[in-house]
């Protein structure tokens, strides 16, 4: 199963097999061993949930084994290519479907007096770096030191010592941010009310309900915010500021042709949202919309007027989730980086345009043997070697002398 987890296909997991293990399986059987023990492992899932919520009331929280620093949970959707089950070989009926996926961090914390870092990070500001994240952004007008920098290392001309420490050291001002420890992680085609569900069993197994700090942190899809309010109501609810930048700046260039008007606008709003001052951003959104108009019902998705309020009713839903001053120094995270990897860590699996999976047992299967290859507790190998059949379990029959 660890093939089967970690190889970018059957294929060449039953060759890795047969080429560094020795054993003679082929895809297609590592196929049918896959689908076998993921829908195991869901069935088993399955029924530790239900006797977890079937359980008596008021429900009494697992303590951790050490003590939590902070306790951060996140949920981010994926995507996978699916076809109809049992249709035969070939692709029947090809479609997407989003995958659950979630992320229990147990991480390290401080508390400050005030804000660490009241100042937006450069990365933000830094249009070439943010040209990678943002549609349409264009570069800034060079720097003439930067531009100095960059003829002396082209013409092999060091530069200056000091600069190079400072770009690989980092600074005092980083050091707010949560250190991760330790991680768990499901994945999963099932809806988000089911999901929720096993989000809120696997908090309790890790014992996050008694940590010292607990944060979920999230996009602002609604579904996610009504997993937190059913399961982690105590959570401190945050929104990923790395969305909150992406919409500021759909919101700008809807606003502006022109590329520097609508980089000051962006940058400005983001500025402002990072020092917790997101009604002020909504103002202005609202002045330009009195200038602009509402939305007709049926105007396009890329009308700037729809656009636009969008945005405004993005901020507004999410207002109380972006007091980032407050989260900072905490000790909180505000972005879900974390989770964003952890979603490409199973992409990487299952997600490719050659890739289809069985829309049922096959896709669950292979989603619940990637997430616990993923977990730092190493999931996937505790369950296959406390599983039934293998070779050094409680149960297995003693194989015969000439068999030996």
């Amino acid at each position: 199963m660890i093939a089967a987890a970690h190889a970018p296909s059957y294929a060449i997991g039953g060759l890795l097999l047969r080429t560094l293990g020795g054993i003679d399986l082929s895809g297609r059987g590592l196929n049918k061993t896959a689908v076998k023990i993921g829908t195991e492992m869901a069935v088993e899932r399955d029924a530790q949930a239900a006797a977890y919520f079937n359980g008596p009331l008021p429900r009494q929280h697992a303590l951790p084994q050490t003590p939590i620093s902070l306790a951060c949970v996140s949920i981010d959707g994926g995507r996978m290519q699916t076809r109809t089950e049992g249709g035969g070989r070939g692709v029947h009926d090809p479609h997407w479907r989003e995958t659950k996926n979630a992320l229990f961090s147990r991480m390290q914390s401080q508390t400050f007096a005030c804000d660490p870092h009241p100042d937006l990070p450069a990365c933000f500001a830094n249009r070439q770096q943010m040209k990678t994240l943002l549609s349409g952004v264009a570069p800034d007008q060079a720097d003439p030191k930067q531009a100095d920098d960059t003829s002396q290392q082209a013409a092999g001309e060091p530069v200056a010592a000091e600069q190079a420490s400072a770009a690989a050291q980092p600074t005092s001002a980083d050091q707010w941010r949560p250190k991760p420890l330790f991680r768990t992680c499901l994945s999963s085609l099932l809806d988000s009310t089911a999901f929720g569900r096993l989000m809120e069993v696997e908090a309790d197994a890790r014992g996050f309900y008694h940590a010292g700090k607990q944060a979920f942190v999230s996009d602002g899809l609604p579904y996610n915010w009504t997993i937190q309010e059913r399961h982690f109501s105590d959570f401190t609810p945050i929104l990923d500021f790395v969305h909150v930048v992406e919409h500021l700046y759909e919101a700008a260039r809807c606003l502006h042709t022109d590329v520097d008007r609508r980089w000051e606008d962006h940058l400005g709003w983001t500025r402002a949202c990072w020092s917790g001052q997101v009604q002020q951003v909504i103002a202005e959104m609202k002045e330009h919309q009195m200038r602009l108009g509402l939305p007709p019902k049926d105007c396009e998705k890329t009308d700037p007027r729809k656009v636009l309020a969008d945005a405004i009713g993005y901020f507004e839903n999410n207002a109380s989730r972006m007091n980032y001053p407050q989260y900072r120094q905490t000790g909180l995270p505000v972005t879900s980086s974390l989770m964003e990897s952890l979603v490409k860590e199973v992409n990487m699996r299952v997600k490719g345009t050659e890739k289809f999976w069985d829309d049922g047992a096959s896709g669950e299967a292979i989603l619940q043997i990637r997430a616990a290859a993923l977990c730092d507790d190493e999931r996937l190998r505790t369950y296959l070697d406390n599983r039934p059949g293998h070779p050094f379990h409680p149960n297995a029959p003693n194989p015969s002398t000439i068999a030996a």
